[in-house]
């Protein structure tokens, strides 16, 4: 009678799978999910050891992606059907941390392994302005390079101009192409990108209003009998025969560094600026007929699907070439919820509201700019060499673990001094490789925020007190055990009281307004103020000129 029942069961668990088409958790995984087993202990599919073999790396970072934005974390308003392929044969990594809440930094972090308490670029801008790496700073390429691979960077680099120690020919990278800085990312449709140092003009981008754009987020209803898209989803601000769209000339440069280092090891950092704002793109595809919806939502979506056709073009190409099954795939975000601004409520709490039509924030509290769970929370995927099979792994990471599972799957052997840890071994069904007890450190000006064993403990500034949350029995962090976890409590301050080393021009927390202006002084009055370059020459940022006015 035993065994006819679980036939049954396993009948029905079958039926399930197709009707639902939930390619991306193993039948074994979902039935041991029924009996209220733990996935992490109990699953058999491991990630199968390297050896000798050096794989390529190919490391696919997207900009501002919401955690639901992607139909395999939950989007129901349109697919992504290259990225949910990929997810349905990846480790996906269910707490999954960046390093800081912001574009520069969230790089730095993850390029050098160190956390913001110490990274040499820790807030997109100092008194100086964006920051370059310093030409001393070590990262990932570099050591890839040292391990015998050629590294690529196509797409935002944000981390320093040509002209300067930052420029990714001097921190690791053997080839560029795409933009420098972070305001030129803004333009789908610019006026120049560089490849190798080398500016590529494109004269026929300048009929573009960027002002329109930042509108469309701002002020919706000054833009009603503005055209933005024809009736049958194409983008009407522009001639798309001869537009230079950035999105298209990024994935034929991805194509051609493949074709061009497919006989060596390599390392693709393929660093798209989709779907970061303001929005615009090519086509409204599965939204065009969304009436339903804003112009900003249709928009912004049909970017996360213009980034899944990136992603389905790339494997395309690995597979053409015969390299699909040697290749480590890295999926991930550069920071927390983006889509829309903060504001605050009448009691002075900052408020980041989900898209009312997307409903892709996801249940954390906070998002960009800030230290709060949402601004750090990214999605995070990890697809190993023939790697046929899903995997869930629930423990606490974050992207500085990259540097050390770089080191390992290269084969480097020098010594490491980072703040994360190799994930390779965790990938590879060792689920105490990494200390229970890890820390991770997060700021953005004066908030600070650190993650600890189940906890997250958070403040607002350093002469607030600390905020505890027991994450995995409260997701979106509203209930302050601080009073019933004094220890854990004191603990925490002990720690945001020490680790922060103070900047000559960042932001440290405790800073006031007048300290951040006596260094900007500084700055100007020793002239070390840097340079910023704007999209489609943009005199000023729309949030540069309310400073202004």
């Amino acid at each position: 009678m035993t065994s006819i029942f679980l036939k049954f069961k396993m009948d029905l668990l079958n039926k399930v799978f197709r009707l639902t088409s939930m390619k991306f958790v193993s039948l074994s995984s979902f039935l041991l999910l029924l009996m209220g087993c733990d996935t992490n202990q109990q699953s058999n599919q491991v990630a199968k050891p390297l050896g000798n073999n050096k794989p390529n790396i190919v490391f696919i970072f997207s900009d501002d992606l919401s955690y639901k934005d992607i139909s395999a974390y939950g989007q129901r308003n349109y697919k992504t059907p290259n990225l949910d392929e990929l997810l349905s044969n990846s480790t996906r990594f269910t707490q999954a941390y960046t390093g800081a809440p912001e574009c520069a930094p969230s790089r730095a972090t993850m390029l050098t392994g160190l956390h913001v308490g110490h990274a040499p670029i820790r807030l997109n801008s100092s008194a100086r302005g964006f920051e370059p790496l310093p030409d001393n700073t070590y990262t990932f390429g570099k050591m890839l390079q040292e391990a015998g691979y050629t590294t690529g960077v196509i797409g935002k680099w944000g981390l320093g101009y040509k002209d300067t120690a930052g420029n990714p020919l001097n921190q690791g990278f053997n080839y560029h192409y795409g933009y420098l800085t972070h305001y030129e990312a803004h333009s789908y449709f610019p006026l120049n990108l560089y490849e190798n140092n080398k500016e590529i003009e494109f004269p026929q981008n300048e009929s573009l209003n960027m002002q329109l754009l930042y509108e469309l987020e701002r002020n919706p209803e000054s833009l009603k009998n503005v055209q933005f898209y024809k009736e049958n989803g194409e983008l009407a601000l522009m001639d798309m025969k001869t537009a230079a769209y950035t999105p298209d000339l990024i994935d034929t440069k991805v194509s051609e560094f493949i074709e061009r280092e497919k006989d060596n090891p390599f390392f693709l950092f393929f660093t798209t600026n989709l779907p970061h704002g303001p929005v615009i793109v090519d086509d409204l595809r599965q939204l065009k007929n969304r009436d339903d919806m804003s112009l900003l939502s249709k928009s912004w979506g049909a970017m996360v699907q213009r980034l899944d056709i990136s992603v389905g073009k790339l494997i395309k190409k690995l597979k053409a070439e015969g390299l699909y099954d040697n290749t480590m795939i890295i999926f991930a975000s550069d920071n927390g919820y983006a889509m829309h601004n903060s504001y605050r409520s009448e009691n002075g709490e900052s408020i980041w509201p989900d898209d009312e039509f997307l409903n892709n924030k996801g249940p954390f509290h906070g998002g960009k700019f800030s230290a709060l769970e949402g601004g750090m929370r990214v999605p995070f995927s990890i697809h190993m060499p023939q790697q046929d099979y899903a995997e869930i792994i629930s423990e606490p990471v974050w992207l500085l673990d990259l540097f050390p599972t770089f080191k390992d799957v290269s084969g480097y052997q020098g010594n490491l001094d980072v703040d994360g840890f190799s994930l390779l071994p965790l990938l590879e069904g060792d689920r105490n490789s990494i200390p229970k007890d890890r820390l991770m450190y997060f700021y953005k000006q004066n908030q600070q925020a650190a993650r600890k064993g189940g906890f997250y403990a958070y403040r607002d500034h350093p002469e607030q007190p600390v905020q505890l949350f027991l994450l995995e029995e409260d997701q979106r962090a509203q209930v302050n055990l601080a009073n019933i976890y004094p220890k854990i409590a004191a603990d925490f301050k002990e720690i945001l009281d020490t680790i922060h080393q103070p900047s000559q021009w960042y932001w440290n927390p405790g800073d006031t307004p007048q300290n951040f202006k006596k260094k900007q002084h500084l700055a100007e009055e020793t002239d070390q103020i840097i340079k910023r370059y704007r999209p489609n020459n943009m005199k000023l940022m729309p949030w540069e000129r309310n400073k202004t006015n």
